[in-house]
């Protein structure tokens, strides 16, 4: 039996298998419509009819189209933020002691792996967030990524003895990394060839992290002092 707690949108938690498996339906349903017509021309009807179902039973399960469609593409994604999350905490319990950050230690294989495995896991639904089907999902996403990769980065220097980090910077690097991720995803259909992809993407951005984000503390402190004078 799937696990009932993961699901989201109106009457989340559903009372039955019967129940469970309709909902499926139409989400397997609205996958294709959405995929096919891009969000706007989606038409609801049709998504009933290709499930075997009365409109009155998706409004049952879901609000409204934009439900479903956050139904669709909020979990995976909300997995992944979390997913990433997690990557930086372990970060963070290495860099806290770490006071040189050689070259050794750029190895993001096993994240990488993760990440890939997750989304192919999940493939249409990232592909309809990516294929910018409804307006302004994409851009919204992005800026959420982003601004997560930036606060986690703070947070993973916050106890480190020997590193801070330079903001412009880090602002870019999470851009590229996203970015990369993003297009690798857009363009490759096959999960084996997107994870070797990934897998060097991951392991060449590293070291733009190191040499362009992490600001030795002493050269930091100067850094910030400099900056912030130059507002003044």
């Amino acid at each position: 039996m799937q696990d009932k707690t993961k699901i989201s949108g109106k009457n989340a938690m559903v009372k039955n298998e019967n129940d469970y498996e309709k909902r499926k339906l139409l989400i397997e349903a609205a996958k294709k419509e959405f995929l096919e017509k891009g969000y706007n021309k989606a038409s609801l009807r049709n998504i009933c009819a290709k499930a075997g179902m009365t409109t009155g039973a998706l409004y049952f399960f879901f609000s409204n189209k934009e439900d479903l469609y956050e139904s669709i593409v909020n979990p995976p994604i909300e997995e992944l933020k979390r997913m990433i999350i997690e990557h930086y905490k372990e970060d963070s319990e290495f860099l806290a002691n770490q006071d040189s950050l050689d070259m050794g230690n750029i190895d993001h294989s096993d994240i990488a792996e993760m990440i890939v495995k997750h989304i192919y896991k999940n493939y249409d639904s990232f592909i309809l967030l990516l294929s910018g089907s409804k307006e302004d999902a994409l851009d919204k996403e992005i800026d959420e990524f982003v601004e997560l990769i930036e606060k986690s980065t703070v947070l993973m220097v916050k106890d480190s003895k020997y590193y801070t980090y330079d903001p412009f910077m880090t602002h870019w690097m999470a851009h590229t990394t996203v970015d990369s991720v993003a297009h690798v995803i857009k363009h490759e259909k096959d999960e084996s060839i997107a994870q070797k992809r990934i897998q060097s993407i991951m392991n060449y951005l590293v070291i733009g992290w190191i040499k362009l984000v992490m600001v030795p503390v002493n050269d930091g402190g100067e850094k910030k002092k400099s900056s912030k004078a130059k507002k003044k």
